[in-house]
């Protein structure tokens, strides 16, 4: 055996535990050992000895037996081989044993066995952590190709060579209204037909010719249509077949009804352009009338045109040009004006009325209100009209009305043109929308109309009495809403408030007692459960309420998915008044988000880390004042010419002993007290005077970024701070650069792009940290102004090994170079990851295969460059 092995023998006969070790050693194994008979020193063994093997006695005159020490074994240390060795076993409980979760035994007269059965029980041991490794790999690997596919910008499928579907993600199933249940498994054939992707030809294609083919397709009845712009691949095991066809689709509907919409506004253009040219070269009254009724219908595709003059004596209406109607057929209208005013109703008197363009979109909806003309051009398929005054001398002298066979014809846009007409032949138009005010109810919370802080203590209260009297357990559970600022933020408050809403709707869907939730503060909700058995329950109802929310929300048009944190307590464990339970259900709430759970329960060591922090904070407070900050460098290396061309700025806190605390030690307290402002304010000036003091002896330094952090970006004043480093630093020109990351600029886009700008224009590039890890959208991406992107290291890391990730990193640097953007790969550790990203294009590296972070002096006496 090639390793140093731990043994713990549980023996209470020397002799015994000597023969045991002589035969481990005639068998091979190199080993330490420590022998125990008791209950204290068993367990304390377990926790300090560390053991890779346990061999025990089974009968033993002292306070533990063989039985008691397989059990605290398994439950300690339930990987560790457990082997009894003994003389009096015997054969049934040797069975028990084993079923109890013994590796296996050995009789004390045949120790001889004992090498062979030690050997097989700690192979197999490493067998299982291989296989649970591979599992978790496995698991992990699954994972980030579901999160990548479930971030497209569009709908995703995968088929196999027989057709049937093996993967869609959640935007497929939205779109056609199917389940991956429902889907997998199956060939689109199988599928309703209006849920199916008739997408075969092009996989067929695929499959055939094993090339990739992209096209445009269009779904969906009349004036319900949706376009797809599809890109079909082969995935290949080997370079020459595709076994499997993927593709991506994504919703071009805007687009293409911009296109539709740009068409119909060229075709007015010709109208326009028509309609001048024939005033123009046309003197005759009536030819002309004919002329741009002709053009209306011919060049610009509508159904039927005419105009007609008012008798201003009269008041009547009379037609005296037309186009698109059968020969032989005329226009009859005519409206009465009696002492200046318009009498009856209709489109056109009430176009006399106003002055202004009256418009039908919608003929058939309003055939209530209609007239048998209306009736008769809905028989022949109309459905919009628009009627156009003439206004000569400031009176409507005629109209000049459009027939189209589309609903929704006349747009806004549209009508901007046809001002424009109007401005030729005396048109003018007006167009009012009108927005839909919603109401919202109350109850006791105003916003959600569930019980609100007070009543929930109440209740709760209540609740505590009963279970003091019946001896019974109340779970308090406190939970808020992931990110619920950034939905602010981002949508609005009135979106927020709608988040709310479905979050209390569906906890009271899920929740044993609607009476027994309620909203806490602005994002925070609570409840309690009566009659809880065991922690366990409180976590089964858990795990059942995130399959409740991991439906999407909808806010504003858009569709979101929340994640919640949850804290709980227990009465009368943590609590036996509603105040306390309800405090500790907050401080085990605060805990899960400071670690980063879904949820946690109250401990009682949670107030004695609260003290630490406190202590720690005090430090960090004299470490700002007394500048025990330091930063660190580390290079950006060019991958095409091998140069430095850059440095990251990295903090680190120099405590009074003079170690060096990592970062992940006090960063995460920075910010949760503030501290980063001043710290981060400190970090630009250091990192810019360093730079600085190179550039006035004349010698070169390469351009420093500097993080920043989500707290500093939030800031109003963050520009004005950087303005001011840069005028302190005193030189007309500098070598600052900024690094945020992703999600961070996500959370308030419209912001951080002002920003952003403002920072360009001081001349500060800006990078994109730890891409690939947050949730960006590429239309905001690329209005973003900023300089590169930076691939998060988890994905560096394990390029070489894993497939998925090779992918990601080359669509990242594809998609950032389309956007004409530098990309920097972080944590660069081996030669073969830095000439893989080579041969993909990655244009710079950072990581330890280059440089690890050092001081400022260091960085440049190692690479021949310090002066002074």
């Amino acid at each position: 055996m090639s390793g140093e092995i731990n043994v713990l023998l549980v023996e209470d006969q020397a002799n015994d535990a000597e023969l045991c070790e002589y035969e481990l050693k005639k068998a091979g194994f190199r080993f330490k050992s420590k022998r125990v008979y008791t209950r204290a020193a068993f367990q304390q063994a377990l926790r300090d000895f560390s053991p890779d093997l346990i061999l025990s006695d089974f009968s033993m005159p002292t306070d533990m037996d063989g039985s008691a020490a397989l059990s605290m074994a398994r439950e300690r240390v339930p990987d560790v081989p457990f082997v009894f060795v003994s003389g009096t076993i015997g054969e049934e409980r040797a069975v028990e044993a084993m079923k109890a979760g013994a590796t296996d035994y050995v009789i004390k007269d045949k120790l001889e066995r004992l090498g062979p059965v030690v050997r097989r029980a700690l192979q197999e041991a490493r067998d299982r952590r291989d296989v649970v490794h591979a599992q978790g790999a496995l698991r992990s690997s699954e994972a980030r190709f579901r999160s990548f596919m479930e971030h497209l910008p569009g709908q995703a499928s995968i088929r196999d060579h027989e057709g049937r579907y093996t993967f869609v993600n959640e935007m497929w199933e939205k779109t056609f209204g199917l389940t991956a249940a429902e889907v997998l498994g199956k060939r689109s054939h199988d599928l309703p037909a209006e849920s199916g992707e008739d997408l075969d030809s092009a996989y067929r294609r695929v499959l055939e010719d094993n090339q990739p083919v992209s096209g445009v397709l269009k779904k969906g009845p009349a004036g319900r249509e949706t376009w797809w712009l599809s890109h079909h691949f082969p995935i290949t095991t080997s370079a020459t077949s595709a076994v499997m066809v993927g593709t991506i689709a994504i919703d071009v509907t805007e687009q293409k009804v911009q296109e539709q919409k740009i068409a119909r506004l060229s075709r007015i253009h010709a109208v326009l352009s028509g309609i001048n040219s024939a005033i123009v070269r046309i003197r005759d009254t009536e030819t002309l009338l004919d002329e741009a009724c002709r053009i209306a219908v011919e060049d610009g595709g509508f159904g039927i045109a005419w105009i007609g003059t008012v008798d201003p004596k009269t008041g009547y209406v009379t037609p005296v040009a037309s186009s698109g109607l059968e020969p032989g057929e005329h226009v009859t209208h005519s409206a009465l004006i009696i002492n200046g005013k318009p009498q009856a109703s209709g489109l056109i008197v009430r176009m006399l009325k106003s002055g202004k363009p009256q418009i039908c979109n919608d003929l058939i909806g309003h055939l209530e209100h209609t007239s048998s003309r209306r009736e008769e051009a809905v028989r022949r398929g109309y459905r919009s009209l628009i009627a156009l005054p003439l206004i000569i001398g400031g009176c409507v002298a005629g109209t000049f009305c459009l027939y189209a066979k589309e609903t929704n014809s006349f747009n806004k846009d549209e009508l901007k043109l046809l001002m424009q007409l109007a401005a030729d032949v005396s048109f003018a138009l007006e167009y009012i929308d009108k927005d839909r005010k919603l109401q919202y109810l109350a109850w006791n919370d105003p916003v959600t109309g569930i019980a609100n802080h007070a009543l929930l203590h109440e209740r709760l209260d209540y609740a505590v009495h009963g279970a003091e009297r019946d001896d019974a357990r109340v779970a308090v559970v406190m939970w808020d809403i992931n990110r619920f600022r950034t939905v602010n933020d981002t949508f609005g408050r009135e979106a927020g408030d709608e988040l709310l809403r479905q979050m209390a709707s569906r906890a009271a869907s899920m929740w044993p007692s609607i009476r027994h939730v309620a909203r806490i503060s602005a994002d925070c909700f609570g409840g309690f459960v009566e009659g809880v058995k065991q922690a366990s329950d409180v976590a089964h109802m858990l795990e059942q309420s995130e399959a409740a929310l991991q439906a999407p929300f909808a806010l504003d048009g858009a569709e979101l998915r929340i994640g919640v944190t949850t804290g709980i307590a227990f009465y009368p464990a943590d609590g036996t008044d509603a105040e306390t339970l309800l405090a500790n259900a907050e401080a085990a709430l605060k805990q899960a988000k400071n670690h980063g759970e879904r949820y946690a329960f109250y401990e009682p060591a949670m107030n004695a880390r609260v003290a630490e922090k406190l202590t720690l904070e005090s430090k960090l407070r004299r470490a700002l004042e007394k500048e025990q900050f330091v930063l660190h460098y580390q290079s950006k290396t060019d991958l095409a010419s091998g140069e430095v061309c850059g440095l990251e700025a990295l903090i680190r806190w120099q405590d009074p002993d003079g170690h060096l605390v990592s970062p992940s030690e006090f960063i995460p307290l920075l910010e949760e007290t503030g501290l980063i402002l001043e710290v981060g304010r400190w970090a630009i000036r250091r990192a810019l005077r360093d730079w600085t003091d190179r550039f006035r002896r004349g010698l070169p330094s390469p351009r420093i970024a500097v993080n920043v952090s989500a707290i500093q970006l939030r800031r109003a004043d963050f520009v004005d701070v950087v303005a001011k480093a840069l005028a302190e630093a005193g030189v007309e020109q500098h070598g600052l650069d900024l690094e945020l990351t992703e999600s961070l600029l996500m959370e308030n886009i419209g912001t951080s792009i002002d920003k952003l700008r403002a920072l360009q224009e001081m001349g500060v590039n800006v990078a994109i940290d730890d891409f690939g890890t947050g949730y960006s959208s590429l239309s905001y991406l690329t209005k973003l102004p900023v300089k590169s992107l930076k691939i998060d290291r988890s994905f560096i890391m394990t390029m070489v090994d894993e497939p998925e990730s090779m992918t990601i990193v080359s669509t990242i640097i594809s998609l950032a170079h389309a956007l004409r953007l530098s990309v920097i790969a972080e944590g660069v550790e081996t030669a073969e990851q830095a000439k893989l990203l080579r041969l993909i294009g990655c244009d710079q590296a950072q990581g330890y295969l280059f440089s690890k972070p050092v001081s400022w002096e260091q960085y440049f006496e190692t690479t021949n460059e310090l002066a002074g």
